[in-house]
């Protein structure tokens, strides 16, 4: 019994540290880029086959429509000899009908026979595409660029967009705030230069005499209270009273101010009010972790930040993909602003050998930009809440003490 109750205890140990592990920061962001290779699998193995599927079905449309056009357009040239202008009108119609058809039909062209072989079509529910495709649903961007089409395809992104979106809302929320007091610590120790400096923890504080104050104020036996007793719980309740064993008392020789004059007395007391007192702060280290606590950064510098991601994000897309400048910058600020509009991806042009890099790429470039403009919007968070504060106890409507607790 005594080893089953220990295995039992180990178990719950080793559940508790995992579960520990799993909510931590390090195990949120594995659980986020576990989750989204899972969902690149998962959507590769169920929309990759019917990828070819529909490649067949519109192209066996489509075959038979061309044939049919071809012959129309012969049967209007061998009826119309001379006249070209009724030729040429029931061509176009002919050619329109044709324009049409195909475009309702989206075929274009590619040879459904060897999918995924050198120079053949790629398939875009790639394993690429398909990580791609997981990154925007858990961020909600929602590129549509692609989508799925089979029954089990899109159940399961419904079930995959509720346990994803939730989880990366909850990395991103703690990813962010780790970030924010990374980022406030090194612009509070090396952009302010060491503004906020530790304060020293010996003081010495001088105690000036007020000059308002005449020296007999001190000899004045008026204001002495007799038989008065010392406060409890202080340093002078600690002195042993009169009543106490003499065995236990120490001998304390009092100074018998009586054989001082006047004159003496006063200089005596004039000296020992203008000694310094050292004062012993044990409240410095808390004082300082709340000055740094209480930097904030401006709202220049984390817009600096987000539109410096944007711009590197810009030449980085504009290298691969060969946008010019304007676009690159339109697709990362859609991106990162999870508008997703998804006329402007990565990874499309199918003809590009690097097409699976450039999605992989744009998958990591999504998720740090995520985990970035969180940590922006929470250092923002704390400037304009620090700003109105400071408006509100300029103008009254707050106390500095409000603001302390």
């Amino acid at each position: 019994m005594g080893a089953d109750a220990d295995d039992e205890k180990n178990k719950d140990g080793c559940c508790k540290m995992f579960w520990k592990f799993m909510f931590s920061h390090i195990g949120l962001c594995a659980m986020v880029v576990l989750y989204c290779v899972a969902g690149g699998f998962i959507f590769e193995h169920l929309e990759k086959a019917n990828e070819e599927e529909v490649c067949f079905e519109s192209r066996n449309e489509y075959i038979p429509m061309q044939d049919k056009t071809l012959e129309n357009l012969k049967k209007v040239i061998l009826e119309n000899n001379l006249n070209t202008d009724a030729m040429m009108i029931q061509m176009t119609s002919i050619l329109q009908t044709f324009r049409n058809n195909s475009l309702a039909i989206g075929y274009d062209g590619r040879n459904c026979d060897c999918y995924g072989a050198p120079n053949c079509p790629v398939y875009e529910w790639s394993w690429p595409g398909a990580l791609m495709f997981s990154v925007t649903v858990i961020t909600t961007i929602g590129y549509g660029h692609i989508a799925p089409k089979t029954f089990w395809g899109r159940l399961v992104c419904i079930a995959y967009s509720v346990l994803g979106i939730p989880l990366m809302l909850l990395c991103l929320a703690n990813i962010g705030d780790i970030l924010a007091d990374i980022f406030r610590f090194i612009y509070a120790k090396i952009c302010c230069c060491g503004c906020c400096k530790r304060k020293s923890k010996n003081k010495v504080v001088q105690i000036k005499p007020n000059s308002q104050e005449p020296d007999s104020a001190w000899n004045d036996r008026a204001k002495i209270i007799p038989n008065a007793q010392a406060p409890i719980n202080t340093e002078f309740h600690k002195v042993p009273s009169k009543s106490q064993d003499d065995s236990t008392k120490p001998k304390i020789m009092p100074l018998d101010i009586k054989t001082l004059n006047k004159a003496e007395l006063a200089n005596r007391n004039q000296a020992i009010r203008n000694q310094p007192m050292i004062l012993d702060d044990d409240s410095d280290d808390e004082d300082d972790d709340i000055d740094e606590k209480k930097v904030t950064v401006p709202l220049t510098v984390t817009m600096v930040v987000i539109a410096g991601y944007i711009f590197g994000g810009a030449v980085l897309f504009g290298l691969w993909e060969g946008w010019d400048n304007l676009q690159s910058a339109y697709f990362c600020f859609v991106t990162l602003s999870t508008i997703g509009f998804g006329d402007v991806v990565p990874g499309t042009d199918f003809d590009n050998p690097q097409a699976s890099a450039q999605l992989i790429l744009g998958a990591i470039y999504v998720l740090f930009g995520m985990a970035i403009l969180s940590m922006c919007f929470a250092l923002m968070q704390d400037e304009i809440i620090a700003k109105c504060t400071w408006v509100g106890q300029k103008l009254g409507i707050m106390d500095k003490s409000e603001n302390d607790l």
